[in-house]
């Protein structure tokens, strides 16, 4: 979990999606594909700051 957190924190999108995919896939439910959505989201509105 701290290696998760810390990439979070950190703003590395990519790599918090990669190690989300190790556990789950996006459309394996509803709770994946919110939890994507949100990186995919916060990844856009950073990407928008710049």
């Amino acid at each position: 979990m701290k290696y998760f957190e810390e990439k979070v924190q950190a703003g590395e999108w990519d790599e918090v999606e990669k190690y989300l995919a190790g556990f789950t896939k996006v459309d394996d439910n509803r709770y994946s594909m919110k939890i994507f959505f949100e990186i995919r989201k916060q990844k856009y509105l950073e990407a928008l700051d710049k």
